[in-house]
Formats: C-alpha cells, sequence, structure tokens
C-alpha cells in the first residue's frame, strides 16, 4: 500500500526522496522475484524437497528470495524481537524496583510507629504510681 502511494505521487510530478526511491526498488524486486518463487513453491515436492531446491537456489542465486525472507531482514527482525523484550524486562524492573522501595518505606513507617506506640505504652506505664 505504501509504494502503491509513493509510485501515485511519482506520477503527480513529485520528487521521491532516495530512501522512498530504495522502497519503491525493493517493493518492485520483490513483486518480480515472488511469481518464481510461488511458482517453485507450488510444484507438488515435500517439504525436504522444498527445503533443497530453496537451499539450492539460494546458493547459486542470493538475490532470488524476496526481501522478507533474506537473512539480513531475518536479522533485523530477531533484532527488533530482542529489543522488545529486553524493554519489558527493563520496565518490569523498574516497576518491580518502585513496589520493593514503597514496601520498604511503608514496613519502615510501620515499624516506627509500632516502636512509638510501644514507647508510649511504656511511659504510662512508668507515670503509673509504683506498687507496694
Amino acid at each position: 500500500i505504501f509504494a502503491f502511494t509513493l509510485t501515485l505521487r511519482a506520477a503527480g510530478g513529485y520528487t521521491l526522496k532516495p530512501r522512498e526511491v530504495r522502497n519503491l526498488r525493493r517493493t518492485f524486486k520483490d513483486l518480480i522475484t515472488f511469481i518464481p518463487f510461488a511458482i517453485i513453491f507450488l510444484i507438488p515436492l515435500s517439504p525436504v524437497g522444498h527445503a533443497l531446491v530453496f537451499a539450492a537456489i539460494q546458493r547459486v542465486f542470493p538475490e532470488f528470495f524476496p526481501t522478507c525472507f533474506r537473512e539480513e531482514r531475518q536479522n533485523l527482525l530477531q533484532l527488533y524481537e530482542t529489543t522488545e523484550y529486553s524493554e519489558l524486562t527493563i520496565n518490569e524492573n523498574f516497576r518491580d524496583k518502585v513496589v520493593r522501595i514503597l514496601e520498604a518505606f511503608f514496613f519502615q513507617i510501620a515499624s516506627n510507629l509500632s516502636k512509638f506506640v510501644s514507647h508510649l505504652k511504656g511511659e504510662e506505664e512508668d507515670d503509673s504510681p509504683p506498687k507496694p
């Protein structure tokens, strides 16, 4: 859809940025390479046969595969997933730290309040008259 809108903009006289031109070229190349890729995929072979055929094609023609199936795109996807996981871990750790700090803070307040109350009770007992 994005490539289609870029094509319409270019046809309308808009000058595309280099990044948009690269994106448009990559999309067009993916569409062209997807046709033989799909035909080979539809040939009735066993899953092992497909794996062998695609491995041989990848070794001989590394640019044959659409970009979403290439190793650099797969590595990029893995990098994004790792980043999302580490960001989630950092957020969870931060949340846990805040909870622990608040628990320690309220525990300290309750402990000090308990000591204060027992201290007041102890003073009240000391003010009472001594027993004979």
